[in-house]
């Protein structure tokens, strides 16, 4: 299902310092604070070579926001995928679903990889995700499932 953005908001790849601060401070504010894991854990070695999406309010913060890495020239893996709580409800996370797959399309991707935590599974399934396998237990509590999207080229 297609979902458009929500008036007020604006879908963009991070450009200025203040975009990548707010950028990485949602991904650590959703992904690793609830776990009291320190700032810096929401960033690896693969940041520069990616394509990052983001979603930002009217002032510009970001309340949404996604990672897409080459893995292979034919496949591409979605990582840090975070919605700002306050945020969630709005279909955020479908629409950066939607421009990071246009943006893997774009790069001659025929498979999407994702390792999805065991809450977010049911919204990747409704993204035409399949699970591959169980995998690894992120904080000794994280259950996480491999999931993959064969893309259709245009």
């Amino acid at each position: 299902m297609i979902h458009s953005l929500p008036e007020n908001y604006k879908l963009l790849s991070p450009s200025t310092f203040k975009e990548w601060e707010s950028y990485f401070d949602t991904r650590w504010k959703v992904l690793r604070a609830p776990w009291d894991k320190p700032k810096g854990t929401e960033r690896d070695e693969m940041e520069d070579s990616s394509f990052h999406l983001m979603i930002a309010d009217i002032d510009g913060n970001a309340v949404a926001c996604g990672r897409l890495q080459m893995n292979t020239p034919q496949q591409a893996q979605v990582r840090y995928m975070a919605v700002s709580s306050h945020e969630q409800g709005k279909h955020l996370g479908s629409i950066l679903m939607q421009g990071l797959e246009k943006k893997a399309i774009q790069e001659g991707v025929s498979q999407l990889f994702l390792q999805a935590r065991e809450n977010a599974v049911p919204f990747y399934l409704s993204c035409g995700y399949s699970i591959l396998e169980k995998t690894f237990l992120l904080y000794d509590e994280i259950q996480h499932y491999s999931m993959e999207k064969l893309l259709l080229k245009d």
